[in-house]
Parts: C-alpha cells; structure tokens; sequence
C-alpha cells in the first residue's frame, strides 16, 4: 500500500530540476489523487498561471517547500474514506 501525503485542496511545490524546462513557476494546487503506479502515489495537479493539469509523483515534490503538507502521522493515522457511487445497482430492474 502507498503511504498518500496530500489530499485534494493542498498546495505543493515540485522539487527543482524534475520537470527540466518545462518547470512550472510557483505553487501548485492538487486537484485528485490518482492511483498509484510503480510503488509511487500519483496526483492531478494544476499550477499557477498553466491552463492545463499534470500528472505528478509524489516523490517529486518538495516536502520542505509545500506549505500545506501535514505531517507524517497524520497522514499514517488518517484512513481514507470510500466514496459510495451514486448508482444503486439494487434498484436498477431490467425488462425482459
């Protein structure tokens, strides 16, 4: 299981250097967490001043510069909650 830092709504900054040029300036918002791939937590994040969203490691943000990062037994002691779908496959009736 992949020990997740972040929720939705926290700010992030990326470690320097791990986009090369493509280094988005300032903060960055997480907008969901998406699952994880090779051992690692993947997020959605959208920066300031891009219109678009990135995929970005966990590992590849900067613990120390991210302001809204809580702390790691937090993050171990707070489950994470399951989201009910809003279908209720009970109640679908199919004809026949």
């Amino acid at each position: 299981m992949v020990n997740r830092r972040y929720r939705p709504g926290d700010t992030i900054m990326l470690k320097h250097g791990v986009l090369g040029s493509a280094q988005p300036a300032g903060s960055g918002n997480i907008l969901s967490i998406l699952p994880a791939a090779q051992g690692f937590a993947h997020y959605r994040v959208r920066f300031q001043n891009e219109n678009f969203e990135r995929s970005i490691r966990q590992d590849d943000i900067d613990i120390q510069a991210s302001p809204s990062a809580p702390l790691l037994s937090e993050a171990v002691s707070a489950p994470e909650k399951t989201k009910s779908s809003w279908i209720n496959s009970n109640v679908i009736r199919i004809k026949k």
